[in-house]
């Protein structure tokens, strides 16, 4: 089965919809990668990556690979839970992302997750990963990898929550 990818390009997510189903790894060459964009009020759940990693040192949403047998939205569900120690459940497909250089192809795929319990960072899982809470209107000035910087764009142009709509927006 082939997959077509966005035509707009690396880090394109136009018109892009992920399918939710469970397929062998082996059959893309392109890896897929779940980013979790967690939600409580106006704290994001923001991590940081290993210094001795690729591109080390940048702030990043919790996330990592899907294994073989989980879909998309179990993926993220996991390494939430395996980076933070916080229960989650997914709450919608905010975007798709396409990284490609010499060493890696990557799907990226950014779901919005609320809480589904405390959300109180396990400290030793908080220790190895760098993640903590920021408040939304701080990701600009953190230090991101190119593929998020979309997503965090978008949350950066939300309005605050209880903030009052222009006369002429629509309602919600």
């Amino acid at each position: 089965m082939s997959r077509k990818r966005g035509r707009g390009g690396a880090g394109s997510s136009r018109g892009a919809k992920r399918p939710t189903i469970k397929k062998p790894a082996a059959e893309s060459s392109w890896v897929d990668v779940v980013v979790a964009v967690v939600r409580d009020g106006e704290r994001v759940l923001v991590a940081k990556r290993p210094a001795t990693a690729h591109l080390g040192g940048f702030d990043e949403f919790p996330g990592g690979r899907r294994e073989s047998s989980e879909t998309l939205e179990e993926a993220c569900v996991r390494e939430v839970r395996e980076e933070t120690g916080l229960a989650v459940r997914v709450v919608r497909q905010l975007a798709i992302a396409w990284h490609a250089d010499a060493q890696r192809r990557l799907a990226l795929t950014f779901f919005e997750c609320a809480l589904a319990g405390a959300g109180d960072i396990a400290p030793d899982l908080a220790a190895k990963s760098g993640a903590r809470w920021v408040e939304r209107r701080e990701l600009g000035s953190l230090s991101f990898p190119p593929a998020n910087r979309d997503v965090v764009r978008k949350l950066l142009e939300e309005p605050a929550a209880g903030a009052a709509l222009p006369p002429d927006a629509p309602a919600a």
